[in-house]
């Protein structure tokens, strides 16, 4: 048998539906990989603390579930371009802000250093703390409260799933910042059933798109 030409074979992948459906799958995944990895954290929570482990799964989980919402991104931008635009901001400030709380628990875990007296260094450098750590922290939760309402709003997705995304977007701080882990399971927990859906969602889009059937 002879071998396919190495032109062909670059040709097929270059094909533009070939190359949207695999970005799309990509990032479909993401929705999904990023609130399971995310959820993870609390089962190595270590007295109430992140933890090295709890800290770094935080950290890890922003990249694919970011990655993931920038596909909600594109589909926000076709509908309301300028509000999309001002979401995107929020969203990676957010990331910004939960990839700097998880480090955080990694470092002093690393370090072996108690929570409390890691804060309390923090007020040695108060601008650079509200900077790093309490602007930005609170900022990805509210980035998914909007994301609901953005949903709910242009009619992307079922109206319980744009509400079960705001609900866990008020839950899931309140886990992280008492330190209950029960608190913090439930939450997790509402965030991954809505992405779970719209991760399953953006999965079949792309198999439309790339039969060009959208």
């Amino acid at each position: 048998m002879t071998p396919a030409p190495e032109s062909a074979l670059v040709g097929r992948w270059d094909r533009p539906y070939s190359a949207a459906m695999l970005v799309q799958r990509l990032q479909a995944a993401a929705l999904i990989l990023g609130p399971l990895i995310f959820a993870a954290s609390p089962f190595f929570w270590t007295g109430g603390h992140y933890g090295v482990n709890g800290g770094i799964l935080i950290a890890l989980a922003m990249v694919p579930w970011v990655y993931g919402l920038l596909g909600e991104y594109e589909r926000l931008r076709e509908r309301i371009p300028r509000i999309a635009g001002l979401w995107l901001l929020v969203l990676l400030i957010g990331m910004f802000g939960s990839i700097a709380f998880g480090l955080q628990g990694f470092f002093e875990g690393v370090f072996g250093m108690a929570e409390r007296s890691g804060l309390a260094r923090f007020g040695d450098y108060p601008p650079q703390s509200l900077l790093v750590l309490w602007l930005p922290g609170p900022v990805f939760p509210l980035a998914l409260f909007v994301f609901g309402i953005l949903l709910w709003w242009t009619r992307m997705s079922p109206w319980w799933v744009a509400a079960l995304i705001c609900l866990a977007a008020i839950t899931f701080p309140l886990g992280r910042a008492l330190r209950l882990e029960w608190v913090a399971y439930l939450a997790d927990l509402l965030v991954i059933v809505p992405f779970a859906l719209l991760a399953w969602r953006a999965w079949h889009r792309a198999a439309a798109v790339s039969t060009g059937a959208v």
